[in-house]
């Protein structure tokens, strides 16, 4: 058995390896002995990112310092955890990259936004929909924000696929009203990170003597063209909090900026409240059952109608009154009010059951996708 995942893999974002490694893990229980791949391919959502303008020059010298090491740490990773295919390009690939593809047994398409784009330049489909005469399936996968045309052809592509698993409602949404799936097709898949065992990951001891039993911490991670981001820091440590974040930020007073992914995520237990634009800082603190105030603010990252994958996932917690949307907007009172009364905007004991049931229904799907492939 020859299985190949289109997911994105590359960079030093912790959210991205890990749902790759999910998608991964939630295979391999499918099919144990099964030679799995990752499909390697230039990055079309690749973000070159924006200087802050209120940031010192050494301090963005220090960022870039930090994410370049980051990413040799990452690099590491997916050298000892996933094999890759040669370079192919996903939407300007020939008759060879063709042959490549056709070899696999399986073709899985997911998770992340790995859906977001559909066409090249030329106008033909992109390898991430997967228009190759070959076995596929959506596994988690999202288009959010959704914000291009389908051609009708799309639909014939999407269709083909053996199983439709999407992550998100709004790429849901996608898929029955824009591409006319019929919604009995559909499912709705957690993120795959879910099927990581989240206790696994530890942050080292040299690093978790930085915090103090008798402080609170708050979770900050926002890019460094976000507007707000020294003032809502500054808001944040009016309330009592020091604030923690996992990648350089001259307004937190620790950065554990040096991390791979593995680290990452054993940051989120030793937190008391996650203040965040990133949809898998959001996942990982809810999984620990940690108080998530998400935040929206750049446009291209939610649909012209104001939804987002991070809304739908505050949603789905039933935490939709934990999202925040500040696009054209200076205004952090509601944002600091959350914060000042996260004990009464959030249950503890309804995230644990939450979690569980997510869980439980992820193993259901990943059982009924194996009945599938075997029947297929």
């Amino acid at each position: 058995m020859k299985i190949l995942i289109i997911t994105f893999t590359s960079g030093n974002n912790p959210g991205t390896f890990m749902q790759g490694l999910g998608v991964q893990t939630a295979m391999k229980r499918l099919y144990p002995t099964a030679q799995i791949d990752f499909l390697k391919f230039p990055d079309f959502k690749v973000n070159i990112g924006v200087r802050d303008k209120k940031a010192k020059l050494w301090q963005t010298f220090r960022q870039k310092a930090a994410s370049a090491y980051r990413l040799v740490k990452y690099n590491e990773l997916r050298k000892k955890e996933m094999n890759f295919t040669p370079t192919i390009d996903l939407f300007n690939y020939t008759k060879e990259d063709e042959s490549v593809i056709c070899q696999y047994d399986l073709v899985v398409i997911g998770s992340d936004t790995i859906l977001e784009e559909a066409y090249g330049k030329d106008g033909r489909i992109g390898l991430n929909w997967m228009p190759l005469d070959v076995r596929k399936l959506y596994f988690a996968a999202s288009a959010s924000p959704a914000n291009f045309v389908p051609k009708n052809e799309l639909k014939e592509v999407a269709s083909k696929a053996v199983f439709i698993g999407l992550r998100d409602n709004l790429t849901i949404d996608f898929f029955a009203n824009k591409l006319g799936i019929e919604k009995e097709r559909i499912f709705k898949q957690t993120d795959p990170s879910y099927f990581l065992d989240i206790k696994q990951f530890k942050l080292r001891k040299k690093l978790t003597v930085k915090l103090r039993t008798d402080q609170k911490y708050a979770l900050y991670n926002f890019n460094s063209n976000f507007p707000l981001r020294r003032e809502l820091a500054d808001a944040i440590r009016n309330v009592g909090y020091k604030v923690v974040s996992t990648a350089y930020n001259p307004y937190a007073d620790i950065c554990f900026d040096m991390v791979d992914a593995y680290e990452w995520a054993g940051v989120f237990p030793l937190m008391d409240v996650i203040v965040t634009e990133r949809f898998h800082d959001s996942v990982f603190g809810l999984r620990n059952c940690k108080p998530v105030i998400a935040i929206d603010w750049d446009p291209n990252r939610f649909a012209k109608c104001g939804d987002s994958k991070t809304k739908r996932i505050m949603e789905d917690y039933g935490l939709s009154h934990l999202h925040h949307n500040l696009y054209n907007n200076t205004d952090i009172t509601p944002v600091i009010d959350s914060l000042k009364n996260i004990d009464q905007c959030y249950d503890k004991a309804s995230l644990v059951l939450l979690n569980d049931q997510i869980y439980a229904n992820a193993n259901r799907i990943l059982e009924n996708i194996g009945t599938i492939l075997n029947n297929n």
